[in-house]
């Protein structure tokens, strides 16, 4: 993360031409549709916080991305919420568990901050939220959030939902609340080009398959433990990519902030030994599903070699992540191969 010395907000430096919006959709083989030209000329207005939420595919991060690359250099900061929560909770240790100080070393000189996949489930998250949100938005900072959820669906459990109310509250009273629900899924219509959406969803992953994309399997010689944020992470390759088991990834005490890490030190990955979700524990399967948030984040090249066909991935929600529909949404851009059919 890059620090920059703090001077007097300007507008300027949250307002773009709401042009850029259209130009870029252009430059994909789309026109906006009305739901998301509402949302781009209240992003490019840039007088507000704002709290963009919608259905997965419906160009929430598509629209944050064409704002943020249309600001000036230099004053903006773009960051995945689990990015954001590491990198804060090291500043808060480093300044003595002051949130105020900690919030300066980070968001220091800054005009815009835009947060990504804003999402709250775990109590212990809920509580660190309530206590952040009335310090961030009292800052000079305009604050945009993308979420897949309207506030009031944040930290549905019902044990702990009462008590996350008052920051829903906030998150109401203080950010311009935009719904963004066109009609189209993009992610089902979007080229197989680079990136995550080139990756391939094989199974069962046989040889043939294997041979197919080129890959062959790891032998014992290859295989090392990483330590990518403190967690050893055992992992079967380590070379011109990743090569790593769902087991080792998943059901072991791994965290984003290793995802983090492996993502940016590895573009190309293989996770093998995928299996049904439903077969697995509950915190597992959370952690695959903020795996595939990383990865999906960071534009990783992934090849997932898995039990079951991924049509079968959302099929029986008991155990499930809550934000399964986003996983299989993200995971429906890949290619499939399978023992029937290739299909992409």
């Amino acid at each position: 993360m890059r620090w920059s010395r703090k001077t007097p907000p300007q507008q300027s430096g949250r307002s773009v031409d709401p042009a850029v919006f259209d130009t870029a959709a252009a430059e994909l083989g789309f026109v906006l549709d009305a739901s998301q030209r509402h949302a781009a000329a209240v992003l490019a207005a840039g007088d507000r916080d704002l709290y963009l939420w919608g259905p997965v595919g419906r160009g929430k991060s598509w629209l944050m991305a064409t704002y943020f690359d249309a600001l000036p250099d230099g004053r903006k900061l773009r960051v995945h919420f689990h990015e954001f929560f590491r990198d804060l909770h090291a500043a808060i240790r480093a300044s003595r568990n002051d949130l105020g100080v900690a919030l300066d070393r980070i968001l220091d000189g800054l005009d815009v901050v835009c947060f990504d996949e804003f999402h709250v489930y775990d109590p212990a998250d809920g509580k660190f939220i309530a206590r952040l949100l009335p310090v961030l938005v009292k800052r000079e900072i305009r604050v945009v959030l993308t979420s897949n959820y309207p506030p009031r669906s944040l930290m549905p459990n019902p044990l702990f939902h009462d008590g996350f109310v008052p920051t829903i509250d906030l998150i109401e009273r203080s950010l311009t609340v935009v719904t963004l629900d066109g009609p189209v899924d993009y992610r089902t219509v979007a080229a197989h080009d680079s990136g995550f959406a080139a990756g391939f969803w094989v199974s069962p992953g046989t040889p043939g398959q294997l041979t197919r994309l080129g890959l062959h399997v790891p032998t014992p010689t290859e295989c090392r433990t990483l330590r990518p944020a403190g967690h050893p992470v055992h992992v079967h390759r380590a070379a011109d990519h990743l090569w790593i088991d769902f087991a080792d990834l998943c059901e072991r005490a791994t965290a984003p902030a290793d995802y983090l890490v492996l993502a940016r030190d590895f573009p190309r990955w293989v996770v093998s030994g995928v299996p049904e979700l439903r077969y697995v524990k509950r915190d597992a399967a959370q952690r695959f599903a903020n795996v595939i948030d990383v990865l999906y984040d960071r534009d990783v090249t992934v090849i997932f070699l898995a039990h079951a066909s991924l049509d079968t991935l959302g099929g029986d929600r008991a155990g499930l992540p809550v934000d399964i529909d986003r996983t299989c949404s993200r995971l429906g851009r890949l290619r499939w191969i399978d023992l029937a059919a290739v299909r992409s």
